[in-house]
């Protein structure tokens, strides 16, 4: 049992639950992004749902999200990124 405690507090270990904690983060986001787009009624195309999922990106994700409220047309989001 000992052994296993160590393992969960080791540096690799931490190193790598931060990592899925961050991807799920993303995940998140992106999926709000698309909601928010969804929601105000603008056509996401399968192009547009594949990059905003495919982004891992925190910062990306909220400038796509705050863009994503005002945003006319959904290629709005992307520009300058």
């Amino acid at each position: 049992m000992s052994a296993l405690l160590n393992f969960f507090r080791s540096e690799h270990a931490q190193r790598a639950f931060a990592e899925v904690r961050a991807e799920a983060r993303a995940e998140v986001r992106a999926e709000s992004v698309l909601r928010v787009l969804n929601t105000r009624g603008l056509e996401v195309t399968a192009e547009v749902r594949e990059r905003v999922r495919a982004c891992k990106d925190l910062d990306l994700l909220d400038t796509w999200l705050d863009r994503a409220v005002t945003a006319s047309r959904v290629e709005e989001l992307f520009i300058d990124g």
